[in-house]
This record gives structure tokens, C-alpha cells and sequence, in this order.
């Protein structure tokens, strides 16, 4: 049984400081099936913190750096993605954004070599092996551990609608499975995965996860699988609720909004805030993984059912006013037309896979639609 620190420092950052991660599938470029790709990769580029292996052989994870606003991030994940996905080529292989692979089977997944992989699936058994979902994690700078924890408080209610706009994992091993994010329910199994919980202060937080380590329930705070947690070592709140968004326009909205979000929930003063019930958030959480953006959720204020995307077109208008940058307001504003318009990436996948009944047809398709086009900023 490990043995707990004393304490769990926090390592400030600036706040508004952005980092993100972005889990992508290996696929063969003429058939669409998910392959280990990842193995002779990362062996043919210079050893870099910002391309790495993930649990699956057949799983990329491109990182960024550290940067000050939502465009700079988003171009060194362009640039990451172009580099990637040359490399790739050499393989007959290439990238593909989405929460779940449409068809390929996680029981024909191999784990990488790594021993915290092979620990992390002795451990967790079949709910880890079935662990074959993608996702993007952003991390946004927090000055200290108390503003951490209270951003993540307010944050919570607001959870379910990163959910609903990046909701991109309709089908699972072949199947449609009704739902628009099939994704968070894989990713809900884990034993420490799912929704985070309300904490008084960094200190609450601490103890949590110290009593977690010294019982040997997790190694590290690595293990704390969260849709939403804090990153001491990196001293930021990190965002993994949502699935790889379809598309890049679809992946600067929601970098902006996460961003947005975190920015005004960090700079508001949490003197006499009411906590939302844990029941209404889960229960907003269910209408976003089942309907994506076609959702209505609980307005977390007035109780009442509103569309999602009417509930945040409202709501960029309150973030606007209240500390978010500009640019990233601007940003959503700007692509909720285009949610409007076309859907969510569920929706997508499934107007594609009635266009393109075969497989190989639907993924070559997904592949072109989504990061491999020329739009511009």
C-alpha cells in the first residue's frame, strides 16, 4: 500500500494560461479499421512530450504547450496534426477525430507497452480493456489551489453542455447505440471516472485524494479520472468531459468555450453561491450524452427546459459581459450557427453512415469533413 504525502502542492500558473490534449485514432487509410499505428510512429519521430503513446497501440496523444490564447493553441494543434499525420502516410494510416471508433472492436485493441498501462488493466480488468473511447482534455492555469477547487465547484452545472457540444461517439463496435456520446458511459466505469464532486476548499480536495493513494485505490492523482479535476502538477483545472470534437472548427469552438467558462467562473466572487444539486447536473449529464445538441437541459438558475444551444446562446452573452476574453466569446458565437445549422458530430456520423452504408465509405468521409479540409481561423 503506497504511502500518502503530506501535503499535495499546487503549482500556480497564470490564470488563462491554455493547454490541451487531444486523444486520435490510428485507422487505415483504405479500409477505416483501427489499427496499432502508434508503435512505429513514435519510434520514427524525435522523442517529444507533445506526441505520445496512449493505453491502445492504435491511440495518438498530441499535446500542446503552453499558451496565452485560444488561437495560438489551435494552431500548434493544426501544426501537430499536418506532422502526425505525414508520418502516418509512410504506414498507409491516418487520423480520426471522434469519440468512439464506429466500428473496430476494443477487445482486439493492444495495450501499449508501458508498465502503468499493464498495471492500470491488471487492476481495472474489463472496464479498463473496454476503455477504447477518445476525448480532449483542456487545461486552463489557475493561480492556486483554493481558486482550482472553487472553479470547479461553479463549473459543475455547466459540465453537461461541454458534453452536449462535443458529443461525437454515436455507434460502438458496429452498432448504433441511440445515444449521441456512447463515449461517457465507457468512460463512467472506471473506478474513479465520472462526475467530480463538490469540495469545500484545496485542503478538502487534498484530503480526498491523499485517503485514495494511502489505501491504495489509485497510484497517483494521475488515477483520478474525472470528467473534470484539478492538475496540481500542472496547476491548472483540467476539462476531460468532452468526446474529439468532429471537426477543427468544431475543436476551437470548444476550446474557446471551456475557456470562456473557466475564465469568468475563476474571476467571480463565491461569497453566498448556491451549489447546484449533484441529481440535476447527472440528470442534464444523461440529456447531453443521449441527445448531444438536440438536448434540453435544466436550466441550473430557473429550473425551466430550454434547448441547449438556446441556452447558451443566452449564456455567451452573460460570459461577454462578465471577464471572458473577447476572442473566445467571438469564437462560439461564430460556430453556434453552424451547430445550429449541421448538428453535433453524432448527428454527422449518422447522416454520413446513411449516405455511405459501408464503413470504409463513411470513414474516408469522416476523414475529409473533419481535420483535413482548408478552413481557416
Amino acid at each position: 500500500m503506497s504511502t500518502p504525502p503530506k501535503h499535495l502542492p499546487f503549482h500556480p500558473s497564470k490564470l488563462g494560461t491554455l493547454g490541451v490534449e487531444m486523444e486520435w485514432v490510428t485507422v487505415d487509410t483504405q479500409n477505416g479499421k483501427q489499427i496499432p499505428a502508434a508503435p512505429e510512429l513514435l519510434a520514427a519521430i524525435e522523442p517529444t512530450p507533445r506526441i505520445k503513446p496512449e493505453l491502445f497501440t492504435s491511440t495518438i496523444e498530441i499535446n500542446t504547450g503552453i499558451h496565452q490564447q485560444t488561437f495560438a493553441c489551435m494552431d500548434e494543434l493544426t501544426a501537430l496534426h499536418a506532422r502526425v499525420s505525414s508520418k502516418l502516410s509512410t504506414q498507409n494510416a491516418a487520423l480520426l477525430s471522434s469519440g468512439s471508433h464506429p466500428f473496430s472492436r476494443w477487445k482486439e485493441q493492444q495495450v501499449s507497452d508501458d508498465p502503468r498501462y499493464h498495471r492500470l488493466v491488471e487492476r481495472l480488468c474489463w472496464t479498463a480493456r473496454r476503455f477504447n473511447i477518445f476525448g480532449i482534455h483542456v487545461h486552463v492555469g489557475m493561480p492556486d489551489g483554493d481558486t482550482c477547487i472553487n472553479t470547479l465547484n461553479r463549473l459543475m452545472p455547466v459540465m453537461p453542455v461541454f458534453l452536449a457540444i462535443s458529443a461525437n461517439s454515436p455507434f460502438w463496435c458496429g452498432h448504433d447505440t441511440g445515444l449521441s456520446s456512447a463515449r461517457v458511459k465507457v468512460f463512467e466505469g472506471l473506478s474513479q471516472g465520472g462526475m467530480p464532486f463538490y469540495f469545500e476548499d484545496w485542503a478538502d480536495f487534498e484530503c480526498c485524494a491523499q485517503r485514495l493513494i494511502s489505501t491504495g485505490s489509485i497510484d497517483s492523482v494521475r488515477d483520478i479520472w474525472w470528467e473534470m479535476r484539478p492538475h496540481p502538477d500542472f496547476g491548472t483545472l483540467e476539462v476531460r468531459m468532452g468526446d474529439m470534437p468532429a471537426t477543427r472548427t468544431d475543436t476551437l469552438a470548444y476550446i474557446a468555450y471551456v475557456r470562456a467558462e473557466v475564465m469568468v467562473a475563476a474571476q467571480t466572487d463565491t461569497r453566498g453561491y448556491r451549489k447546484v444539486h449533484p441529481s440535476l447536473i447527472r440528470e442534464n449529464r444523461w440529456r447531453a450524452c443521449r441527445y448531444g445538441m438536440n438536448a434540453e437541459i435544466i436550466d441550473p438558475e430557473g429550473e425551466k427546459v430550454i434547448p441547449v444551444l438556446d441556452w447558451l446562446g443566452v449564456r455567451l452573452e452573460m460570459l461577454a459581459k462578465s471577464g471572458a476574453d473577447a476572442a473566445d466569446v467571438a469564437i462560439v458565437c461564430r460556430q453556434l450557427g453552424e451547430w445550429r445549422k449541421y448538428g453535433d458530430g453524432a448527428t454527422r456520423q449518422r447522416d454520413l453512415h446513411q449516405q455511405h452504408p459501408q464503413w470504409h465509405d463513411m470513414l474516408k468521409h469522416m476523414r475529409q469533413d473533419g481535420w483535413n479540409d482548408d478552413h481557416e481561423h
